[in-house]
C-alpha cells in the first residue's frame, strides 16, 4: 500500500525539527523546501505538510505563496508564553496537591535532580529537555486532560525559546533549586508555597517582573 502524504511528511518533519533544535537553522532562516524534497526523494507536498505542522507548533512562520522561515519570537510573544506558563503551572500545582501521590512527587524529585546533574555536567541540551519534562510531569499529575493538552501544545515553543535564549548559569542553578523546592512544597501539601515558588521560577526566566506589578501573580490564599 503506498504511503500517504502524511506518512511521507514525518521524516521531513523530524529532519527539520532536528535542524532547528540543533541550531543548524537559525531564527529567520528560510527553509530549503526544494532541497529537502530532493534529499528525501519526495514531492514538495509532504515537505509543506511538515512545515505546516512545525508552524502550528510555533517553530516556523509561513509566508503564503512565498516561503517558510524559522520563527523569530518578539519580546511580546515571549512574555505572552511566560504568562500562560504561569497560569498553567500554578493550576497544575493546585491540582497536584489534591490528586498527586508520594510516588508522583518522588518521580518529580528524580527529574529535578537529573536536571541539576545535567547542568553540572554541562549537558545543556539534556538539561533543557529535563526542565520541560519536569513541568510536563507536573501537569500529568494534575490528571486534567485539557491542562495536559495545553501544556503539550506549548512544549515545543518552550524548548525552542530555551534553545535560542538559554538562561545564564546563575538562573539555571537557581531554577534547579526551585524545582526541588516545588517538590518539597508539594510533599508538604502546601499549594500556596509551591505556586509562589513556580511563579518566581518562571518570572525570572521570562523577565515578567518588567511587565507586571510585583504582586500580580502571587497566590496568597491557602
Amino acid at each position: 500500500m503506498p504511503k500517504t502524504s502524511t506518512g511521507l511528511s514525518q521524516p521531513a518533519y523530524e529532519y527539520l525539527l532536528q535542524l532547528i533544535m540543533n541550531r543548524e537553522l537559525l531564527p529567520g532562516d528560510r527553509i530549503p523546501e526544494t532541497k529537502i524534497a530532493k534529499d528525501f526523494n519526495i514531492s514538495r507536498t509532504p515537505v509543506r505538510d511538515a512545515m505546516r505542522q512545525l508552524a502550528n507548533e510555533g517553530l516556523l512562520d509561513i509566508i503564503p505563496n512565498r516561503y517558510a522561515e524559522v520563527k523569530v519570537y518578539s519580546p511580546e510573544e515571549i512574555t505572552a508564553i511566560g504568562t500562560v506558563r504561569i497560569a498553567l503551572d500554578t493550576m497544575s500545582v493546585k491540582l497536584a496537591t489534591l490528586f498527586g501521590s508520594r510516588s508522583d512527587f518522588l518521580r518529580l524529585e528524580t527529574i529535578a535532580k537529573e536536571c541539576a546533574m545535567a547542568r553540572e555536567q554541562e549537558d545543556l541540551e539534556h538539561r533543557r529537555q529535563l526542565d520541560t519534562e519536569f513541568h510536563m510531569a507536573l501537569a500529568e499529575i494534575s490528571g486534567n486532560s485539557l491542562l495536559i493538552k495545553y501544556q503539550k501544545e506549548i512544549y515545543l515553543r518552550v524548548q525552542y525559546i530555551m534553545t535560542f535564549r538559554p538562561p545564564n548559569e546563575d538562573i539555571m542553578q537557581n531554577s534547579d533549586h526551585q524545582h526541588l523546592d516545588i517538590v518539597r512544597a508539594l510533599m508538604d501539601n502546601d499549594p500556596v508555597r509551591a505556586s509562589n515558588i513556580i511563579i518566581d521560577h518562571l518570572k525570572e526566566y521570562y523577565e515578567l517582573q518588567d511587565y507586571f506589578p510585583d504582586n500580580f501573580f502571587i497566590n496568597g490564599q491557602k
